[in-house]
């Protein structure tokens, strides 16, 4: 018996002391330390905007050549950086409507918001904070304009003064705030009914409106628009290219000034085939021919005497000009100086890289680093 209760004894006090143990667990349960994860930072969008100013492979070189080529980084501050960064301090002045007297006023600040848009896409990718102020500066600027009741009533060639506004927006559009991208889209898609609703004519005024409508249908992704500029198109070679490579604009105003005008908008109509459809698909369209077998190259290589040796191929201007106020102009009956028309064979460089030719031999110092900023971007490698 006593056998049986000292067994009995044993269990009753292993089984106390499990129990006691079980409640001593029950009583220091361990709460698990959930581990905090930080939420991720979106990375930066560093896809390109294509655009009407630049391409990809061309900023791609810029920016690989700075940190090796000093003429390269020079002509980047110098050309770039310094107008950039000086424009996001001035103040946007908006007009309701652009004339004569103050086109240059608005070509200036147009130009201004041009070089903010190209420093955002310098800075954009590896630098997005430095970058920022360029963006906002721009969305702010064109923002003004909008709300300033900036109205087109009708086409003038005046108009072109707008071009660096088209080319900034094209650059930063793809990233603009919704709310306000529609504020700036309705405002060019105001513009553009009125250029498309505008009878075409036979000159330089017919070359801008479809500079016009291939920027802004490339632009506000507008079929319509480009497929109505194609057949446009075809109808100002037909009326604006003459024998032998002259232009109605040379041939009415008698002056190789106008025949330069011409041709830049020219140059701008290809530059935007060029980014938004390749480079060739702007060959074949530049390349076309009219009716009497005359293409815009032939317009060039007519040209092209009176660039390379002004001396032996003297053009007087504006003699013969059927536009009566041509004849108070300071170059009116003087002989055509190449200089004067260095701005479009600037915007010429990117479809006919022939005519660094021409500029080195107006200036024969001329390279891409002492360019203005056409002729930097588009100066061929």
């Amino acid at each position: 018996m006593k056998c049986i209760f000292s067994t009995i004894g044993f269990i009753f006090f292993v089984l106390v002391f499990f129990t006691a143990c079980k409640k001593n667990e029950q009583q220091t349960l361990v709460v698990p330390v959930v581990p905090v994860v930080p939420t991720p930072t979106a990375p930066a969008d560093t896809r390109f905007p294509v655009n009407l100013l630049v391409d990809s492979l061309t900023l791609a070189y810029i920016k690989e050549q700075v940190p090796i080529n000093t003429e390269m980084a020079g002509a980047v501050a110098t050309i770039i950086n310094s107008p950039s960064l000086s424009a996001l301090s001035k103040p946007p002045s908006p007009f309701v409507e652009c004339d004569a007297n103050n086109f240059t006023n608005i070509s200036n600040q147009a130009s201004d918001c041009k070089m903010l848009a190209l420093r955002w896409l310098m800075l954009y990718e590896k630098s997005p904070d430095e970058a920022k102020p360029y963006f906002d500066k721009v969305v702010s600027t064109l923002l003004a304009w909008v709300n300033a009741g900036n109205i087109a009533t009708t086409h003038i060639p005046n108009e072109s003064s707008y071009l660096g506004f088209f080319e900034a927006y094209s650059v930063i559009r793809s990233r603009t705030a919704v709310a306000d991208k529609n504020k700036i889209d309705n405002w060019l898609l105001a513009k553009m009914s009125v250029y498309r609703n505008f009878a075409a004519r036979v000159n330089n005024w017919e070359t801008i409106r479809l500079s016009f409508l291939y920027y802004l249908g490339y632009m506000l992704n507008s079929t319509v628009t480009l497929d109505y500029a194609a057949g446009a198109y075809t109808t100002l070679l037909n009326v604006n290219l003459k024998a032998g490579g002259k232009s109605e604009d040379l041939i009415d105003r008698d002056a190789f000034a106008y025949h330069a005008y011409n041709l830049a908008f020219y140059a701008r109509i290809f530059k935007a085939k060029a980014y938004f459809e390749g480079s060739d698909a702007m060959n074949i369209f530049k390349n076309r021919k009219n009716n009497i077998n005359v293409s815009v190259q032939d317009m060039m290589n007519y040209w092209k005497p009176f660039l390379i040796d002004p001396i032996n191929n003297v053009h007087i201007e504006f003699v013969k000009t059927n536009y009566a106020p041509d004849k108070t102009r300071t170059d009116y009956n003087k002989p055509y100086v190449p200089s004067s028309s260095v701005y479009a064979l600037e915007e010429l460089l990117l479809a006919f890289p022939e005519t660094t030719t021409y500029l080195k031999g107006i200036s024969s110092s001329a390279t891409r680093y002492n360019r203005k900023v056409s002729g930097f971007l588009y100066w061929p490698k």
